[in-house]
């Protein structure tokens, strides 16, 4: 193909149709990939091919981009910036066991356990941000945030509207399940959330706070008991209760003699962890 061989006219006609049919990534690459036709001798399958590939790319860049987005991460956290070294007790294995994403494909719950600092709400982003660059919808919710949103959701009757939109999410993932002001429907509205994606969509949820403790933190033992039991069924859990606190025992950490001293009974309140 030899780009002096096509009149001007017609090239001016090309870019003004990618332009109205929105191919941004091809009219941006057209000039060169005609001068890299013509350097190779390419035939108009292969030009063609090559300007469509660069198409393809940036649209799914962009898709990538806008799941990101709406999945409304707190922060950037990645599998590459995790020190896997520093949670002696870690089970390293199955976490990057989980990094096939075979769990969000199964529809199968995912419990990240442990005391604050211990990387939890990490690997939670982590896992997230990669599922959404594999093509899964996914949101983070902070549970606190959660709850209050389903709450509110109660005053104009959008409740399960809402949902049902959660519901329809490839990975959910609520984050720091923790001691924070309840109201009594917060329990049923959990439960009906969980219920509404049990066996059907994956969930991955963390907490600085054992399972039993999570009924008197929602107020209702025995419908917390009920949607615990369906967290449970085919669940993965990441338990690292005994985990150091990056905040407190990592690199960044102040010299032991600066830091507060920590009441009795206290080691496990917190906030959201790393």
């Amino acid at each position: 193909m030899r780009r002096r061989d096509i009149p001007p006219t017609v090239l001016d006609e090309l870019r003004r149709n990618l332009e109205r049919l929105g191919l941004h990534a091809m009219l941006a690459h057209l000039d060169e990939a005609l001068e890299q036709a013509a350097t190779l001798e390419q035939g108009y399958v292969a030009f063609l091919a090559g300007l469509v590939e660069k198409e393809a790319l940036a649209k799914a860049d962009a898709a990538t981009e806008r799941r990101l987005k709406a999945a409304r991460f707190p922060w950037d956290r990645s599998f590459d910036a995790f020190d896997w070294t520093f949670q002696k007790g870690l089970n390293v294995q199955l976490v990057k066991d989980l990094m096939n994403l075979d769990f969000v494909r199964q529809g199968r719950p995912v419990l990240l356990l442990g005391r604050p600092g211990t990387g939890k709400t990490h690997l939670s982003i982590a896992y997230g941000r990669l599922a959404a660059q594999r093509g899964y919808r996914v949101r983070f919710y902070n549970a606190a945030r959660l709850l209050a949103e389903l709450y509110a959701s109660l005053a104009d009757g959008s409740t399960e509207r809402l949902i049902g939109r959660l519901a329809r999410l490839d990975l959910l993932i609520i984050d720091d399940l923790r001691h924070v002001p309840t109201r009594p429907e917060h329990a049923t509205l959990l439960f009906d959330l969980i219920e509404a994606r049990h066996l059907k969509k994956a969930t991955m949820l963390s907490s600085n706070l054992s399972v039993k403790q999570w009924g008197r933190v929602l107020g209702n033992p025995a419908l917390t008991a009920s949607m615990v039991d369906r967290l449970m069924e085919r669940a993965h859990v990441v338990n690292i209760r005994r985990g150091r606190s990056y905040r407190t025992d990592g690199p960044d950490a102040a010299p032991e003699d600066d830091r507060p001293e920590i009441p009795d009974g206290d080691e496990e309140q917190g906030t959201s962890a790393t």
